[in-house]
């Protein structure tokens, strides 16, 4: 028996088994990747997640009803807040824009059947933002004009600064932005003008553009060494689509305010929001 020949032959067929066990390993290991990076996100899914990116260069127009009840001091008053917040970009380059979002604010409060309605200040947001593959940041001047209405807060200017950090894996965003103001001005007869607020937020969009969003508003007023401010948990959820050249988006959920001033209200509450995006 020629064992030479034998062994030849066998060491041959088994390079073949090996070449071919590794080639099916690398096929297999390359189709896995591609499955990991397909994308399974519908259009709609795509502007839904980018809706929640305030710093995204989209023009977006969303308002807001929150509604609150138990109202500080005598737990007595209901307050319906509406804000429209648009998100106005204009290019600047390839990953960059200026971001221009004024925020109209309205309170009607509710008290014994008598409706008081409370216009709050003008307030404007800016930053010049940059975008890249996961990340979007920026930073611009913010400032807050005086009110003509006392009960509606400072008669004083504030000038500050707006930024923003958020981060924007695939279906998820997580980050924040906020805005520092000072109060410029001698008019101290309905408060200064010093203000903050920092809106942190964390959604999750499933393929099919449904988005469920855990966010926060913190809102303070330091003035003479003290600090009032309320932080007030909002968990939504809704669906965005597409009617015509326009994406909506609806989201609807429960409130809770987990901090509150003596004049704030306090307890459970309801939110709603409805945006159109101009994503094309």
């Amino acid at each position: 028996m020629n064992w030479s020949r034998i062994f030849r032959r066998d060491s041959s067929l088994c390079r073949q088994l090996v070449g071919g066990c590794i080639g099916c390993v690398v096929l297999l290991h390359g189709s896995a990747a591609l499955a990991d990076n397909e994308d399974t996100m519908t259009h709609a899914a795509k502007v839904a997640h980018s809706i929640q990116v305030r710093l995204k260069p989209m023009v977006q127009l969303p308002i807001s009803y929150n509604y609150n009840q138990n109202r500080q001091p005598s737990e007595s008053y209901t307050q319906a807040q509406f804000q429209l917040s648009p998100i106005l970009p204009v290019a600047l380059g390839a990953q960059s824009a200026f971001i221009l979002n004024p925020m109209f604010t309205d309170n009607v409060n509710v008290q014994n059947q008598n409706t008081t309605n409370q216009a709050m200040p003008l307030q404007l947001a800016t930053y010049f933002a940059t975008e890249t593959t996961n990340f979007v940041y920026g930073a611009g001047p913010f400032i807050q004009m005086p009110t003509a209405n006392a009960s509606s807060g400072s008669q004083q200017t504030g000038l500050g600064v707006s930024y923003g950090l958020i981060y924007q894996p695939k279906h998820w965003v997580v980050g924040a932005t906020a805005f520092n103001a000072w109060g410029t001005g001698h008019t101290l007869s309905a408060g200064t003008a010093n203000v903050y607020f920092v809106n942190p937020v964390v959604s999750y969009t499933t393929d099919n553009a449904w988005t469920y969003s855990l966010i926060s508003w913190i809102n303070g007023n330091p003035t003479s060494g003290k600090s009032n401010n309320t932080n007030q948990l909002i968990f939504s959820g809704g669906k965005t689509f597409k009617v015509g050249g326009v994406h909506w988006q609806w989201q609807i959920g429960p409130t809770y305010m987990v901090t509150n001033t003596p004049v704030s209200p306090q307890g459970w509450g309801g939110y709603f929001s409805l945006t159109a995006a101009f994503a094309e």
